[in-house]
């Protein structure tokens, strides 16, 4: 066979396919979960990161986080293993609650590195001050409360 009559077959097949629609799409309307062909051509136009798959909802492609396997690890002191689909790993644990009542909390002035009013719970104190520290026109806690704010003291 010549390169003419490669050339000529060829031209014929393409235009047998363009006629005949060798290769058919699907016009349906995608559903929220579509698989179709549709679907599939959009999510391989989109690029998820690791952690994450393409989905296709309401005839747009997404990104979407991919559900957590078993748990098989093992967090430090003071972190938990979090399922949540996108995290699927150790987080650090929620500060513990160092007061439950305004009552719990008190104010002290703090002249170390500013006037500064340091709101404290029963059991804190102010680190120890290694330079010269500085002097306030008044009080830094002068006119202010303590109060505990979803159990951390804070100054008001």
């Amino acid at each position: 066979m010549n390169i003419r009559s490669a050339f000529f077959a060829f031209s014929v097949a393409s235009l047998a396919c363009g006629i005949f629609a060798c290769a058919s799409t699907s016009n349906a309307p995608m559903d929220d979960e579509s698989t179709s062909e549709d679907a599939l051509r959009s999510c391989a136009l989109v690029r998820c990161a690791s952690g994450t798959h393409c989905e296709v909802k309401k005839h747009k492609a997404s990104c979407v986080a991919d559900a957590c396997g078993p748990n098989t690890k093992l967090c430090m002191i003071g972190y938990h293993y979090d399922n949540t689909p996108g995290v699927c790993g150790c987080v650090a644990d929620a500060p513990a609650a160092e007061c439950k009542t305004d009552a719990n909390c008190r104010l002290e002035d703090d002249y170390c590195t500013g006037c500064d009013c340091r709101a404290l719970a029963p059991t804190e104190t102010i680190a120890a001050c290694t330079g010269p520290g500085v002097r306030c026109f008044a009080e830094p806690c002068m006119n202010k409360t303590a109060a505990c704010v979803a159990g951390q003291c804070v100054a008001r």
